[in-house]
């Protein structure tokens, strides 16, 4: 081999080891300036937003979890995505599945590190509320509502729309209650109003509540015609959802049983009645009162009954049966 053989070979050598060289440097480069796949971070698409330049970006869509350093987060925010919709036209939709066609083209294998949603909802200008944002706005509302009702209340099974746009950042939202709050199932009605007063739109809504009362129960079973007494009931809380008005509320009487109740189940309000300070077969006195005339003779009563209860007595001497007010355990008024 000559001499300039050998220089040209020597040449070929050095020229592979710095292109080998310089391959290193370019992939510890690249693998520095983008995340690691499968590391400790992820992108989740919004499932609505808004948008307010010509083209949808990634940061108008995504929001960014975990180890991603602020560069990245930065330069991922600032990737355009597709032409935004036109401003005042109806927000556009995409799928999954097309919004995973363009994310892959844009971001490589980083969409493994992506949550997707079943749709993605744009607007241009305005803002958007998702549902657990119009929820914080629904309990801030019905909370004083539900503190009068008194007892120890909860919020559940929301029906809420799962985004609501505005096509003004000055539109606020307003929550109408049609009636009083009640436990169990409630209606509203959710208003989107201009910054003019004028309300564009209406949305429908509801929520169930939950309230939890002391109301009156046995402490033993109680048997029909027994007399109630406060050493033969306790108090327990009850979820009033389920019961609404019909638990008795352990006022007025003298009660009795009317239909047997167990023990610490609730005593509803058909479950009791008046007892009666007459029995059937009591001797009591019946009163005619007239304007300038007062006569009393005595009667047998006929029936049970309370005082204000109409009764049916027998005058004992003519066997006539009359009907009269009980006024107390021992005298019927009649008229």
């Amino acid at each position: 081999m000559t001499l300039a053989e050998r220089y040209i070979n020597l040449c070929r050598v050095s020229v592979i080891v710095l292109v080998i060289a310089a391959m290193t440097v370019l992939a510890v480069v690249s693998a520095d300036a983008s995340p690691k796949q499968n590391s400790d971070w992820r992108i989740v698409i919004k499932s609505a937003a808004t948008v307010n330049g010509p083209r949808v970006t990634l940061g108008d869509i995504a929001e960014f979890y975990g180890d991603l350093a602020v560069n990245t987060k930065r330069d991922l925010s600032e990737v355009e995505l597709w032409n935004a919709p036109a401003f005042g036209r109806k927000p556009t939709r995409v799928n999954r599945k097309k919004l995973k066609v363009i994310l892959k083209h844009y971001l490589g294998d980083m969409i493994s590190n992506c949550v997707l949603p079943a749709t993605l909802t744009v607007q241009s200008g305005g803002k958007v509320m998702d549902e657990e944002q119009l929820k914080r706005v629904v309990v801030k509302v019905l909370t004083p509502h539900a503190e009068a009702m008194g007892g120890d209340h909860k919020f559940r099974d929301f029906k809420l729309p799962s985004h609501l746009f505005f096509a003004d950042t000055m539109d606020s939202l307003k929550i109408k209650i049609p009636r009083t709050l009640a436990p169990g199932n409630n209606s509203f009605r959710m208003e989107i109003v201009s910054v003019d007063g004028k309300v564009l739109r209406n949305i429908s809504g509801g929520v169930f509540v939950d309230l939890w009362k002391p109301v009156p129960c046995p402490v033993r079973p109680l048997n029909r015609k027994e007399v109630i007494t406060p050493d033969l009931i306790t108090w327990k809380n009850k979820n009033m959802a389920h019961m609404g008005n019909r638990a008795w509320d352990g006022k007025g009487g003298p009660w009795r049983i009317k239909i047997p109740v167990g023990t610490g189940q609730p005593i509803m309000k058909s479950s009791i009645e008046p007892a009666p300070v007459i029995s059937r077969g009591d001797k009591v006195s019946l009163v005619f009162r007239g304007k300038h005339i007062r006569l009393s003779v005595p009667v047998e009563s006929l029936e049970d009954a309370g005082v204000g209860q109409s009764i049916t007595v027998r005058n004992l001497q003519s066997k006539r049966k009359v009907v009269g007010k009980v006024v107390n355990a021992q005298t019927v008024l009649v008229r």
